[in-house]
């Protein structure tokens, strides 16, 4: 219990100093700043598999600056995220720092480091770690134009200290609001 405190205390500090030196470069957000994704996890260890072969996915992201890095055609975003993927009573939360790059025709790519906070397999003991993210997706607009903008994201999420029991492959499907 004292080293999940630390490391929430850690994550809350490293927050509080980068998330403000980040913020200062880049434009204003204006709308469309909440994202909200739902979809599947695959496991990528086979003791994680056997609690099951897919795991509930979700997760909430929230842009704090947009703009960041530009060039032609090409834009940037900086946010931060909460995730859940689970089976039963297994699961893990990370918290993100995030990167977002857009290329031209709705792709896009994500990279992002934090915390996770985990529950294992077979011991049941939980655990908390160094989370990351690395993924592309494909933005689109459902309904023409200012329709529901929507996402499909294909990403791999990973924490550490738990043996790679939380490692694997999610694809979600998310709007923006």
């Amino acid at each position: 219990m004292k080293r999940l405190g630390f490391v929430l205390a850690a994550a809350v500090v490293l927050a509080a100093w980068t998330v403000p030196a980040f913020a200062q470069y880049g434009e204003e957000t204006e709308g469309n700043n909440f994202r909200v994704r739902i979809g599947a996890f695959f496991p990528s260890k086979s003791i994680s598999r056997d609690e099951a072969e897919t795991w509930f996915g979700a997760g909430v992201d929230y842009v704090l600056r947009r703009g960041i890095g530009m060039g032609e055609g090409y834009t940037a975003d900086l946010g931060v995220s909460l995730d859940y993927y689970g089976s039963g009573d297994v699961y893990n939360v990370p918290v993100l720092l995030n990167y977002w790059g857009k290329l031209p025709g709705g792709l896009n790519y994500v990279a992002g480091i934090g915390a996770g906070f985990s529950k294992r397999p077979v011991s049941g003991d939980t655990k908390s770690g160094f989370a990351y993210t690395i993924g592309i997706g494909y933005d689109f607009t459902f309904g023409g134009e200012g329709g529901t903008k929507l996402f499909i994201d294909l990403r791999y999420n990973g924490l550490t200290g738990t043996d790679s029991e939380h490692n694997g492959f999610a694809v979600y499907l998310g709007a923006r609001f």
